[in-house]
């Protein structure tokens, strides 16, 4: 499996949040140029050599998917080896006093993914290469980019 992949990127403004009276920087920001549906990942997965067929692996991917929600909803974490950590988070509203609060102040559920070694912050800037996407064109799967040389 190939282990470089390109990174594509956009360059926007924008002006420091805790200071609105300084110049406005550029900064960078990821951007994908597609969404690979699920049927394409297994699609993907079965054609990388697998001795597994699409139906197995969509199969187990399938249990694997209903499995890590039932846990985490449980209040769970699951370690998936070096994909990562996955559990869910919650976000509320505040009270002034501990007593004040009460579930109606939950504003939010969602899935926690932590990095692992293999997936850390690091080892992905090794393992891409930079593309500047230069013309878009929403709903456009093409890619358009001019790419930079070399790594992160």
């Amino acid at each position: 499996m190939a282990t470089i992949g390109t990174l594509k990127y956009r360059l926007y403004q924008a002006s420091n949040p805790m200071n609105t009276h300084a110049d406005r920087k550029w900064y960078a920001r990821a951007v994908q140029d597609r969404t690979v549906d699920f049927e394409s990942f297994v699609t993907h997965m079965a054609e990388h050599n697998s001795p597994y067929s699409r139906g197995v692996i969509h199969g187990v991917l399938m249990d694997m998917l209903d499995c890590l929600q039932e846990l985490v909803l449980d209040g769970k974490s699951v370690r998936m080896g070096e994909l990562g950590l996955f559990s869910v988070g919650i976000t509320s509203e505040g009270a002034e006093m501990e007593d004040q609060w009460n579930v109606s102040m939950l504003t939010g559920v969602h899935l926690n993914v932590r990095n692992t070694k293999a997936w850390s912050n690091a080892e992905l800037r090794k393992k891409c290469r930079l593309s500047e996407l230069t013309a878009y064109t929403k709903g456009t799967t093409e890619n358009d980019a001019s790419e930079n040389s070399g790594g992160l």
